[in-house]
């Protein structure tokens, strides 16, 4: 018998905590993606929540904050990079979260801030974050943070939520450099009702 050499994949699903099923990822398309980017836009304005800025944490939250920042009609998008894994491969491992961002953000006090993220997986960054703005002068009840996913063993849980899985997930934006062949469609049941 000839030993198979591990992938970095490989490795990676061997070490992933218990916060995935491993059962193979979800694929969400644009349209499953737009539907649950709406969902978010419908809470935050059900909550009354009227940000004079949003935060768009890359690379991930790019995409949903630039639909967010249209659908609320909030004229100021900023930009933080918060990096956690050492590369983009599937379950790879989770490091403490550092902002890699070395321009100041243009916010202060009385500012009242959406922050926006495509996952939760620990609430960890959500913590680095609020820090970060705090230094800037942001009080924490000025903030509230947006996901379009949360992974369902996160004990963090933001203010805005579209959907909560079990997996490891390939958003609409990642699909050029992700192989799809084996994911699954992502089930609408996993949408978070409100």
């Amino acid at each position: 018998m000839t030993d198979t050499p591990l992938t970095q994949e490989s490795r990676n699903r061997a070490a992933a905590p218990a916060m995935w099923s491993r059962q193979g990822p979800y694929l969400l398309d644009w349209a499953s993606f737009g539907v649950l980017v709406d969902d978010l836009a419908d809470q935050v304005r059900a909550d009354g929540f009227v940000p004079d800025a949003v935060l768009a944490l890359a690379r991930g939250g790019l995409t949903p904050a630039g639909h967010l920042t249209c659908a609320l009609d909030v004229p100021v998008t900023h930009v933080v990079r918060v990096r956690r894994t050492a590369d983009d491969s599937r379950y790879a491992t989770k490091n403490p979260p550092v902002i890699d961002s070395a321009a100041p953000l243009p916010l202060g006090a009385g500012q009242r801030v959406l922050v926006v993220d495509d996952i939760v997986g620990t609430g960890e960054t959500a913590a680095v974050v609020l820090d970060h703005l705090a230094a800037a002068g942001v009080a924490a009840d000025d903030v509230r943070f947006a996901a379009v996913v949360r992974n369902h063993q996160s004990s963090y849980v933001p203010e805005y939520c579209a959907a909560v899985i079990d997996d490891w997930i390939v958003f609409p934006w990642e699909t050029a450099r992700e192989s799809t062949a084996d994911c699954r469609p992502f089930p609408a049941a996993l949408r978070v009702r409100t």
